[in-house]
């Protein structure tokens, strides 16, 4: 006997039916924006307003932050924004019962942050 496939057909053997092919699906419209921003359609980008000054935002800044907000800005934790306001590095303004900072005095530190000289260590 010979190896490999015998070719019987015999009349109890069903023809394999392929199953139907469904229609293709329309490809869904995309802008070029959406596809770079990797958005699926229906979604809606959105963003933080820019500040003032930028692209023509006219927005303007409170001029103190709370705590919370400074840490954010100098990217340090609540408690060493707490420390820098009891060693009197940065003064407290008191709105609404709560504990503000001037951006003004948030921008002083951060100058003085860089005007340290290399050899000598921050006070």
């Amino acid at each position: 006997m010979g190896r490999g496939r015998r070719d019987v057909t015999t009349d109890e053997t069903p023809a394999i039916a392929k199953p139907p092919r469904r229609p293709r699906a329309q490809p869904i419209p995309l802008d070029a924006i959406s596809v770079l921003a990797g958005l699926a359609p229906g979604l809606i980008l959105e963003t933080d307003p820019l500040p003032a000054g930028v692209a023509g935002a006219t927005q303007d800044e409170p001029s103190t932050v709370t705590v919370e907000e400074v840490g954010k800005l100098l990217r340090c934790g609540e408690a060493t924004v707490r420390r820098l306001i009891r060693t009197a590095v940065l003064k407290p303004v008191d709105v609404d019962g709560r504990i503000h900072v001037r951006r003004s005095d948030i921008e002083h530190y951060r100058q003085s942050l860089s005007a340290r000289a290399p050899g000598k260590p921050g006070e």
